[in-house]
């Protein structure tokens, strides 16, 4: 079975990289920059650095994966990072019970949609973008084992 993979589809995915890559390089810091987050009061200086560095790495790294799907011509592996950043969420998540953490602090206000945590759900479908693309956007040069 062959996989339509003409300049068109192809720039459709790019662009579909490119919107979900700069989700994950803007909207944490837009969302993060504040009392809530990495000027919360009770957070300790390493934490905030921590945070901080979270920060900086993923914009560090959309920056990267959109250099490699429009200067490069590698929107494959700029997916494939997409997909981990998104999956990272999931397993800090899951593992949350090891280090005391939680999606929302106590007495916090919960976003929502669809009736799950607003990060749950966006990431889920950040990371079924990302998989999507990965197998969607074809290669950019061919496979020379070919």
């Amino acid at each position: 079975m062959r996989t339509d993979h003409s300049p068109r589809r192809r720039l459709l995915w790019k662009g579909v990289i490119s919107l979900a890559t700069l989700f994950y390089g803007l909207v944490p810091a837009l969302a993060d920059l504040n009392e809530t987050h990495l000027f919360h009061p009770g957070w300790s200086a390493h934490a905030r650095l921590h945070g901080a560095w979270f920060l900086a790495f993923g914009a560090g790294m959309a920056g990267f994966a959109l250099y490699l799907t429009w200067l490069r011509d590698d929107a494959r592996l700029a997916a494939v990072i997409g997909f981990l950043f998104s999956a990272a969420f999931w397993i800090a998540y899951l593992t949350s019970g090891f280090y005391g953490g939680a999606l929302v602090d106590a007495g916090g206000v919960e976003a929502q949609i669809l009736g799950l945590d607003a990060n749950q759900a966006i990431f889920s479908v950040m990371m079924v973008l990302f998989l999507a693309a990965v197998f969607g956007v074809g290669r950019s040069r061919p496979d020379p084992r070919a």
